[in-house]
């Protein structure tokens, strides 16, 4: 009986855990997160949901910012996705996902492309990284919640938005889902 309360406790704590920013990028993909937080030449970053400046993150991937381009974006968990902007201003085209329990969205810019609006499965190709709103490529990402996760790792204080901040490691999904027609 032990046993089997423990293993319920445990697919219980699993299915309520939160999407992180991280995971939106394949397994294994190594990269970096900073904000513009007080940035010499940047300034403060906006935000979508109105979150402070250092829970405002941009992901780059590559030594190089074009190194980015074309990276796919996947869905974390099971959610829905809808268009936010169709690159019609700096954030060029954006989407905002949604987990299925509603607890949380992800706001996520400068994508090159858009492949799914609607209902998404975790592991889904949501689209690809781009540099759109006239911007390097890279991915602007932040989160409902008020507070920064990347690959399950609580960030915080800010952290530095010269050379691109700490490097991460994606614990998003191992294989690729096919893409819609």
């Amino acid at each position: 009986m032990f046993l089997l309360s423990f293993i319920f406790l445990g697919l219980l704590a699993a299915s309520s855990a939160q999407a992180s920013q991280g995971d939106v990028l394949a397994a294994g993909t190594v990269y970096q997160a900073g904000t513009y937080i007080n940035h010499p030449k940047y300034g403060t970053h906006p935000s979508y949901y109105g979150n402070p400046p250092e829970q405002v993150v941009d992901i780059n991937i590559g030594a190089s910012s074009f190194d980015d381009d074309g990276m796919a974006l996947f869905a974390p968990e099971d959610g829905t996705v809808r268009v936010v902007y169709d690159n019609t201003n700096a954030w060029g085209y954006a989407v905002e996902w949604e987990n299925t329990a509603g607890t949380e969205r992800l706001f996520m810019a400068h994508l090159k492309s858009i492949f799914v609006r609607g209902a998404v499965l975790a592991g889904e190709q949501i689209g690809e990284i781009g540099g759109t709103g006239g911007w390097k490529p890279h991915l602007h990402i932040e989160s409902s919640q008020g507070w920064v996760e990347l690959s399950g790792r609580h960030v915080l204080p800010p952290v530095n938005p010269e050379g691109h901040g700490a490097f991460y490691l994606s614990k998003g999904p191992f294989a690729r889902l096919p893409l819609r027609k």
